[in-house]
């Protein structure tokens, strides 16, 4: 049935496929007293789609031992091509939350630190207005953990129309 509702609200409507590029540039995280990251992932999902750069050590800063950061010397990129909809009037597309995660693995088990949501139909818009030029991003990211004061993710997220007509 579910299926049935998904094609009922996309009736009349435009689909996109967009590819979303997110390079990453630096990833800030300040811990707690008795807590330091080991080696932390960003993860890029929704729902059951998860795309993950590959682990990074977290290195401390000299005056706040607390908070460090992982810079990419070499830029790393992840890609996800997304189906976007919209109205064939309408210049923006619906909404499409993907979320970024911050996740530390130590001794080879995972756990999520932070996270943000990035709505990527306002993004898809905007950067196809703009002919796919990268948008320098700075997320302020929410900590999911208690050991976890602050987290801020830069990056650089280029988006690309595809394909363009109607939904199935």
């Amino acid at each position: 049935m579910g299926s049935v509702w998904k094609r009922l609200q996309r009736a009349g409507k435009r689909a996109a496929k967009v590819r979303f590029v997110a390079t990453f540039e630096e990833l800030l995280v300040e811990g707690g007293r008795s807590w330091q990251p080991d080696k932390l992932t960003v993860v890029w999902t929704r729902r059951n789609r998860r795309v993950c750069s590959k682990p990074h050590s977290w290195q401390p800063g000299i005056e706040n031992p607390y908070r460090g950061m992982v810079v990419w010397v070499v830029p790393e990129s992840i890609e996800v091509v997304v189906t976007l909809y919209r109205d064939p009037h309408a210049t923006t597309y619906d909404d499409k939350e993907w979320s970024f995660l911050i996740e530390n693995e130590s001794r080879g088990r995972r756990s999520v630190v932070a996270g943000a949501p990035l709505d990527l139909g306002r993004l898809g818009g905007a950067a196809a207005a703009a002919g796919g030029g990268p948008l320098s991003l700075s997320l302020c990211l929410r900590p999911r953990s208690r050991r976890v004061a602050a987290a801020n993710l830069r990056l650089r997220l280029s988006a690309c129309v595809l394909h363009e007509g109607h939904p199935t």
